[in-house]
């Protein structure tokens, strides 16, 4: 067979320069080009006919000469001869018809295979051509969008037709590139935009994601943001897209008004709403505007109408407007209150399956009082909703999960009243079919399961699930715990799932610091909350100063033996170099607890077994010699340097609804005891110690937490000796009140500067500490850097120890130089003068442990103490 010229191929069959609105399967066909050169010779012959000279001279004789005669001719008349008809002949797409097709070749492809390519196209080999598919094939390869132009060649052969497309791709893209962005991460920019790396180059698509990114930071406020692209081209048909952005500031709400409100003033309408309040750090502007919190306002307004029984209140769509300076925006919200609805009839009732009227769980009077709502009441959706919420909790904590109480409103318009009828359908009886554990790697199941109040094969209780997500919580292992439910394998079954995220849980603390009193100190512990996953606490503490020794152990179990007693032992070695006299103890201590009233009440005995050793000699430790306390022993009291075994037994009751032991949010801590030691148990020292300790958390909201601490302890003793000194209550420092030295705030005694009588009088006396002791501290806590567990605290404390034994007053005539100090009680009067400070600090939950560094100002310092003291420890206050 002939093979046609390349030339009469081209002008057959070639097609390129696609797009959506022009389509072409041949640049110029051989029909189309013979058809206007017959158009073009007929024009061409009409142009000569009009404007020819000769032709101009025959259709326009002159009108004045004479006619000429016409001779008869003898020939016969011709026929006016006709234009010979075009013929056309077909095109080459037109003669391939029909034919089978013997191969698809594809070229020019770099990054789509010719598979895909292939995957596209009707036409398939060894079926017969068709133009009109090849024609929709084109198209449909050109929607693809992988391909900026499109060319087809076709060749007719003995075995048939061969087709060769020859495509050139889009470029792709290298990598998609953010600028200038610093409110909006560029993972979230990345993530919006739909320009992606390793995807292929559309313009279409790069403008939507410069709006979608403009969106973006509209919705958190930022108007005025400008987002430019760059696209840039790089090797192997790649190209780079840069985006830049300009934020600029932030928009403010400068106002939000209200029209048409008379029922509910606008100031509260507005103190509703997000929208337009200032936060803590807006310093007195109108707050950042945020689309996600100002449609959530809308319905805010609403509910507030529903609540207060309008309930054909309409809140049209906010009018919006930019100020002049673009620096602000002013909200308008018009609001169509409608008349406020009555119950005109309320009733509640349980549903059988029948359909009529059955008892209800409790009875119908418990049923009629859980809803406080009566007829003639203003209709307030708020309050009846919560009032259903706790008919469901009724039923779903005796195992009715399914129940149903949605209740049915029917309103008159023309007398303003509403009717309100509640059904309630209870459904099957729901037993709990698996409980599962789900993200511990490391706590075992059992730590979990024994803090749960519900049990597999138990009826469904709601109530008890939510205090079994309270108590798991409270252990301080978990960064998150969830409890979701799911229903089994038939609609009487729930399975349940404890869904928990661990964090560390222990600490490995190494500290050094610098005190006035303390001189250097060392620090070292060892603390895990949850002991190899069993849910045992252990910690190891290792102190060094100039004031102190000190080595401590201790673990708890919380369920000892797999039972509900907990059982905790603590062994101690502690060396103290007070300004006075010197003390050492060795000893450990055996707690036994059971919880009375799972889990919030917990009664427990502490049995401590301990030797004291009690000198005013000058001690010595690594840190040199501590401070000379002989003139100390001047003082004629009997039971100054007692010391000896101390055995004693302390029972105690526990109240503890704190969310999270460890960094606690909100609930309450507080503990009663009374410690006896007496010779019965064995013991030298013999005393009574009441104590008590309260402490309150309350979160005020955006991370906010205000803290309460109190202690109250009073000693006393059957002997005329009174209270050994060692065991008195000294008060000042980081650890209970803050702005003081460390156990400088109590009783003190006149003592000279030597051993010699006739020396003069030290200015600060002798420190014996009190036998009645009462402090608390009051604090603020923010975050300042959440992301690194930074936070900010204010803090005011107030407290003093007093002396109510007579043989301190009494051997010194009650002579001190201020009153504050005194060491004789006086009733109501001794009980006013509190000392009082104020503060502030700052705390790092770092990864070593809680971090404190903080400043103390006391509100009427002495002469003798200092107007500010700044202190540093690890560890939690309180």
């Amino acid at each position: 067979m002939a093979r046609r010229p390349l030339w009469h191929l081209f002008n057959t069959l070639h097609t390129h320069s696609f797009s959506p609105d022009v389509y072409r399967l041949a640049k110029a066909s051989l029909v189309e080009r013979r058809r206007w050169l017959v158009h073009g010779y007929r024009l061409v012959l009409l142009l000569v006919c009009l404007f020819s000279p000769a032709a101009a001279f025959a259709q326009a004789p002159d009108a004045t000469a004479a006619p000429a005669p016409v001779a008869p001719s003898s020939e016969p008349p011709v026929a006016p001869s006709s234009e010979p008809p075009v013929v056309i002949p077909p095109t080459e797409t037109e003669l391939a018809r029909g034919f089978p097709i013997s191969r698809i070749d594809v070229a020019g492809n770099r990054h789509v295979t010719r598979e895909d390519i292939l995957s596209y196209l009707r036409e398939q080999l060894g079926e017969p051509f068709d133009p009109a598919r090849l024609t929709g094939d084109i198209r449909e390869l050109y929607n693809s969008g992988f391909f900026d132009d499109i060319e087809v060649d076709l060749s007719r052969r003995d075995d048939g037709v061969v087709l060769r497309f020859l495509v050139r791709e889009r470029p792709t893209i290298l990598s998609v590139n953010f600028e200038g962005n610093t409110e909006i991460d560029s993972e979230d920019l990345a993530e919006a935009a739909e320009v992606k790396s390793a995807s292929v180059m559309s313009y279409p698509s790069l403008n939507r994601s410069i709006q979608k990114i403009r969106d973006m930071y509209a919705e958190k406020g930022f108007f005025l943001a400008e987002v430019k692209s760059e696209v840039a081209a790089a090797k192997d048909n790649q190209v780079s897209i840069k985006l830049s952005i300009v934020e600029h500031t932030q928009v403010s709400v400068r106002s939000v008004t209200f029209i048409g409100n008379h029922e509910i003033s606008s100031e509260e309408l507005r103190a509703a709403m997000f929208t337009g309040n200032a936060g803590f750090f807006a310093f007195g502007s109108g707050g950042p505007f945020r689309q996600d919190a100002f449609e959530r306002d809308m319905g805010v307004l609403s509910g507030l109408y529903y609540d207060r029984g309008f309930l054909a209140v309409s809140v049209n769509t906010p009018r919006i407007m930019l100020t002049p300076d673009k620096s602000g925006i002013e909200v308008s919200v018009t609001i169509n209150e409608g008349p406020r609805y009555k119950i005109r009839q309320l009733r509640i009732y349980e549903r059988g399956p029948d359909g009529g009227e059955v008892e209800p769980i409790g009875g119908r009077r418990r049923l009629a009082s859980m809803v406080e709502a009566r007829s003639g009441d203003y209709f307030n959706r708020a309050k009846l909703i919560q009032d259903l919420q706790a008919v469901r909790t009724l039923y779903r904590d005796n195992g009715f999960a399914h129940v149903e109480a949605a209740p049915d409103t029917q309103t008159y318009p023309t007398t303003h009243e509403v009717d309100v009828v509640v059904p309630i359908v209870r459904g099957p009886l729901v037993r709990f079919e698996r409980i599962e554990i789900r993200g511990n790697s490391k706590t075992r199941d059992k730590v979990v399961r024994r803090e749960l109040e519900v049990y597999e094969g138990e009826p469904f209780n709601e109530t008890a699930l939510d205090r079994s997500r309270r108590r798991v919580t409270a252990l301080g292992y978990f960064e998150r715990v969830d409890i979701s439910t799911e229903e089994g394998s038939s609609r009487d079954k729930m399975n349940v799932y404890v869904e928990i995220a661990e964090k560390p849980t222990g600490t490995f603390q190494v500290g050094a610091g610098f005190s006035s009193v303390e001189n250097f100190i060392l620090t070292a512990q060892i603390q895990q909350a949850n002991l190899f996953g069993n849910g045992q606490s252990f910690s190891l503490q290792l102190q060094a100063s100039r004031a102190r020794l000190l080595a401590n152990a201790s673990i708890f179990e919380p369920y000892f033996l797999d039972s509900r007693f907990n059982l905790g032992i603590n062994i101690f070695n502690q060396e103290t170099f007070n300004q006075d006299f010197s003390q050492t103890t060795r000893g450990s201590a055996l707690t036994f607890g059971y919880p009375l009233v799972e889990p919030e009440l917990t009664a427990s005995l502490t049995y401590t077994l301990q030797s004291d050793q009690v000198s005013s000699a000058s001690g010595s430790n690594l840190f040199g010699t501590s401070s000379s306390a002989s003139t100390f022993q001047q003082l004629p009291l009997a039971n100054l340097f007692s010391d000896g075994l101390t055995s004693s037994f302390r029972p105690a009751l526990t109240y503890d609804t704190r969310d999270n032991r460890l960094f606690t949010t909100s609930g309450i801590f507080t503990k009663l005891s009374t410690e006896l030691a007496s010779s019965i148990f064995g013991s030298d020292n013999q005393f009574l110690r009441n104590s008590f300790q309260g402490r309150y958390f309350y979160p005020v909201g955006s991370g906010f937490v205000l803290k309460l601490n109190q202690e109250f302890g009073l000693i006393t003793s059957p002997t005329k000796e009174g209270v050994p000194i060692f065991v008195r209550y000294f008060l000042g420092g980081i650890t209970d009140l803050r702005g003081f030295q460390y156990r400088s705030v109590g009783p003190r005694l006149p003592l000279t500067q030597s051993t010699d009588p006739n020396s003069p009088p030290r200015s600060d006396g002798a420190r014996i500490g009190g036998n009645l002791l009462y402090f608390q501290n009051l604090e603020l806590e923010f975050p300042l850097v959440e992301a690194v567990g930074v936070h900010g605290v204010f803090f005011t404390d107030a407290g003093n120890t007093w002396n109510t034994e007579a043989n301190y007053c009494d051997t010194v005539g009650g002579s001190a130089r201020f009153s504050l100090q005194s060491p004789c009680f006086n009733g109501l009067d001794s009980l006013s003068r509190l000392r009082t400070s104020w503060g502030f600090g700052i705390r790092w939950f770092s990864p070593l442990g809680p971090l404190r560094f903080e400043w103390g100002f006391p509100f009427k310092p002495l002469p003798t103490e200092e107007s500010s003291v700044f202190e540093f420890t690890i560890g939690n206050f309180f």
